[in-house]
């Protein structure tokens, strides 16, 4: 579980992350982007589109989320949210995590 102070949580935040945040994306996630003043802070985003069941769902945010908490130091100030697309349920949980690696490269 990711601190208090990395979570993006208020709807406003998540608005302008959405609406003004730079994008980021490969064939399995979306990352949008904005900078910040404050510590990185990530919201992640799988939708019913993704999986249908909600047991795999929450697997891959706390995939997700572990990843970011051990290298928290290695992101940029500002707020991330991060989406998965649908194509990422044809995909094993090892192989979603290396997708999602590759796209962090980019952001670094």
């Amino acid at each position: 579980m990711l601190k208090k102070v990395n979570r993006l949580a208020k709807a406003k935040d998540i608005q302008q992350a959405f609406a003004r945040g730079r994008t980021f994306f490969n064939p399995f996630f979306t990352v949008k982007f904005i900078s910040n003043l404050d510590a990185p802070r990530f919201t992640i985003v799988v939708s019913t589109k993704v999986f249908k069941k909600a047991v795999f769902r929450n697997r891959l945010k706390r995939i997700i989320r572990e990843y970011l908490r051990k290298n928290l130091a290695n992101f940029k100030k500002g707020h991330y949210m991060i989406m998965a697309k649908p194509k990422i349920n044809k995909l094993s949980e090892a192989d979603a995590l290396k997708n999602f690696l590759d796209l962090c490269s980019k952001l670094k």
